[in-house]
C-alpha cells in the first residue's frame, strides 16, 4: 500500500490548509441539522484535496455513494434521474445518498442544465423544511476561461446553486505539514517538487525513502 494511501486522513479536521473551505463545509452540515439536501462545488488547483474532502463528507455516516463519470453523457444522465428520484424518496434505516461529480468542468451542457433544475428541486425541499436526503458535491480544477463556449453559458448558474468551496494550500502549510511528517528531514517539501501536490510530495517521500514519523 502506498504512503499517500495509508495516511490519508478520515476526517475534516485532519485536512492540510484550506481551513477556510473546511470551516464553511463543517458549518454547513452543523447547521442542516440532518435534513439533508446539501450541494456543494469544490474548486481549486489539482492536489488541494477536492476528492478527498468529497469522500470524507461521503464516508461520515450511512450513505450510499454514487460517482457518475462526467465524461460519459449517457451514464450521467441516468445518475441524475436516480437522483432526483432520490430527493423526495423516504429512505429505510435513515440511508442517505451522496452523489459525487468529479471534474464537473466535463460535464455535457444537457447535464449541466438537468442539474440545474435538479438543484433547484432540492432548495425548494429545504425552504419548506422537508427531508431531503441527499447530498451533492462537484468538484472542478478549471476556471471558467478554461470551458466551453457552451459551458460558460450555464455554469455559473450552477456554481451560484451550490455552497461554492474554493480549496488552496500555502506553500508555508504545506512545507509545515511535510516538515513534521519527515521529522524536519524536509522542510521546503514545495519546492522538491515540480507538481504542487499532496499526492507528489508523498510520493516524493516514497521514492526517496525518506523515514517519516511513526
Amino acid at each position: 500500500m502506498k504512503l499517500i494511501d495509508t495516511y490519508q486522513p478520515t476526517k475534516l479536521s485532519q485536512i492540510i490548509g484550506n481551513k477556510q473551505a473546511v470551516t464553511k463545509i463543517e458549518r454547513s452540515i452543523q447547521m442542516n441539522e440532518g435534513l439533508g439536501g446539501l450541494v456543494f462545488m469544490l474548486t481549486g488547483t489539482t492536489g488541494t484535496g477536492k476528492t478527498l474532502i468529497a469522500n470524507i463528507i461521503a464516508e461520515s455516516g450511512n450513505h450510499e455513494v454514487y460517482r457518475p463519470d462526467c465524461t460519459k453523457d449517457a451514464e450521467t444522465a441516468t445518475f441524475i434521474d436516480m437522483l432526483k428520484q432520490d430527493i423526495y424518496s423516504r429512505p429505510l434505516l435513515a440511508d442517505k445518498y451522496v452523489y459525487i461529480f468529479d471534474e464537473a468542468d466535463k460535464l455535457s451542457v444537457n447535464n449541466i442544465t438537468k442539474l440545474k433544475t435538479t438543484i433547484d428541486a432540492i432548495d425548494r425541499r429545504r425552504r419548506q423544511e422537508l427531508p431531503c436526503y441527499v447530498t451533492v458535491i462537484f468538484t472542478s480544477a478549471k476556471r471558467k476561461d478554461e470551458l466551453s463556449d457552451g459551458q460558460k453559458k450555464h455554469w455559473d448558474e450552477l456554481v451560484t446553486r451550490c455552497i461554492k468551496c474554493k480549496l488552496e494550500i500555502t506553500s508555508e502549510e504545506f512545507n509545515e505539514f511535510f516538515a513534521y511528517v519527515t521529522m524536519n528531514y524536509i522542510t521546503d517539501m514545495y519546492r522538491k517538487i515540480a507538481v504542487k501536490s499532496i499526492r507528489a510530495a508523498w510520493d516524493f517521500i516514497e521514492d526517496n525513502d525518506i523515514p517519516i514519523a511513526g
